[in-house]
């Protein structure tokens, strides 16, 4: 039976008694940014998190809000003053970022949140705030879980642990949501109760969208959040972390390298890890698919030396272990003008503190003392050919660039969003890359 949206139940909290819950939780002092849309589910967490610091304790807190115009509804201008107002008359610090600039013409949903998110932290960083909270609800859970299941319906999808309840986002903020246990009609009658409105955006209607698609599918075809799975998923990233931090080794952010035997490799800690150092190595924001991590077990499960290629890096495993290394292919170019900053293949940010151009590209092939010298414990083979995975960095002319470049590495799956699910993962492979640990969430 389809759950009745009107109707908490025992995986459900009321609105106001959810936003209590999370202010009490929450490290003092605390700035809370509060992203409204103007919607149902974000007005309400604003009305909610307004009433409960008005009835509480306010020493050490403080609330900002944010409201995003993604310039793509002629009405959404007119919206975004309306959400100004309110927040005027309760007294919260309001702030209007819209989203300029041509709009791409497919992946619009995608290009959105990276938009939306890169603008809430902007202002996040202006009015000094500790953390931004967002109103998603058990009913965007239970879509995401729907959609992610359609994708994969393996046991081992990850997916289904659904949204975490905290996303440290950009290294810096970290995305709290409190109200990921409300049904949105319940949001709904409190913010009635309060004698307020919202709007409806009417893109929530339009079949274009998988989330539409499937939020259409789910009264037929009822899928509930697994709090089992997410527990899971967080026992698993604990466990590969601690797998990693025991048995990895990291030369120089290019070359990892892990023990493999008959015994390791069908634990489910050696999968998880290795698939976290395949993406972190190859510069991509996912971890490999079900069926590329499924042919790399394989190929382990041989015993044999060999190499094999898979999200962008090489795998070559030996004598002593399994090396891991971005492959030659597809290695870009970056150029940048003086005091600018940029990635380099996803994998490395550059900075130009220099007053001349600068060109970012592939390294070379090295030669055997060279390799020696840069990866001492590392086969030569291995060492030579991963230094053409690292950035090389020229100058324009005859320029010296004895000094005022910047390298540093960068984890391409967890820098933007890390869900709090992998965080102790995300930390035992950010310390092995020789970077600092990520922040804790604020709860």
């Amino acid at each position: 039976m389809p759950v009745d949206a009107r109707i908490l139940s025992d995986n459900t909290a009321a609105p106001l008694a959810a936003a209590r819950s999370f202010i009490e939780s929450l490290r003092k002092p605390a700035h809370i940014l509060v992203a409204i849309s103007g919607g149902s589910d974000s007005t309400g967490l604003l009305l909610a998190l307004h009433q409960v610091m008005t009835e509480a304790d306010r020493d050490g807190l403080r609330i900002s809000a944010i409201t995003v115009d993604h310039a793509l509804r002629a009405e959404s201008a007119d919206e975004a003053r309306k959400v100004a107002a309110l927040c005027a008359e309760l007294n919260i610090f309001h702030a209007t970022r819209q989203w300029g600039g041509v709009k791409p013409a497919a992946g619009i949903s995608e290009a959105s949140r990276l938009a939306r998110y890169r603008l809430i932290a902007g202002v996040a960083q202006e009015v000094g705030a500790d953390l931004v909270v967002t109103g998603h609800t058990i009913g965007d859970q239970r879509e995401t879980v729907a959609m992610r299941a359609a994708r994969s319906a393996g046991a081992d999808n990850l997916g289904l642990s659904g949204m975490a309840d905290a996303v440290l986002y950009d290294g810096r903020y970290w995305i709290m949501r409190p109200f990921l246990k409300c049904e949105r009609q319940a949001i709904r009658d409190y913010v009635s109760s309060r004698s307020r409105g919202w709007f409806d955006d009417p893109s929530n209607e339009n079949t274009k969208y998988e989330r539409v698609r499937v939020r259409q599918t789910l009264p037929d075809f009822p899928v509930q959040p697994d709090a089992e799975a997410a527990a899971k998923r967080q026992a698993l990233s604990e466990k590969s972390a601690d797998f990693l931090r025991r048995h990895a080794q990291i030369f120089q952010a290019a070359i990892a390298r892990l023990p493999v035997d008959s015994k390791v490799v069908d634990h489910p800690e050696f999968r998880h890890g290795l698939a976290a150092l395949i993406a972190a190595l190859g510069g991509r924001a996912y971890f490999p698919a079900a069926s590329s991590m499924a042919r790399v077990l394989q190929f382990l499960k041989t015993g044999e030396n060999g190499r094999m290629t898979v999200g962008r890096v090489l795998l070559d495993r030996r004598r002593n272990g399994l090396y891991i290394f971005r492959e030659q292919r597809n290695l870009p170019e970056l150029r940048l003008e003086a005091s600018e900053e940029g990635l380099w293949d996803d994998r490395f940010s550059v900075r130009n503190g220099s007053t001349f151009p600068i060109r970012v590209a592939a390294g070379r092939v090295g030669d055997a003392l060279e390799a020696a010298r840069l990866f001492p414990s590392v086969p030569p083979g291995v060492a030579k050919s991963a230094m053409a995975g690292l950035p090389q960095i020229a100058a324009a002319g005859s320029a010296s660039i004895a000094g005022g470049v910047e390298i540093t590495t960068r984890l391409a799956p967890f820098d933007l969003f890390l869900p709090r699910f992998d965080l102790e993962l995300a930390n035992a492979i950010a310390i092995l890359f020789g970077r600092p640990a990520y922040p804790q969430p604020p709860v």
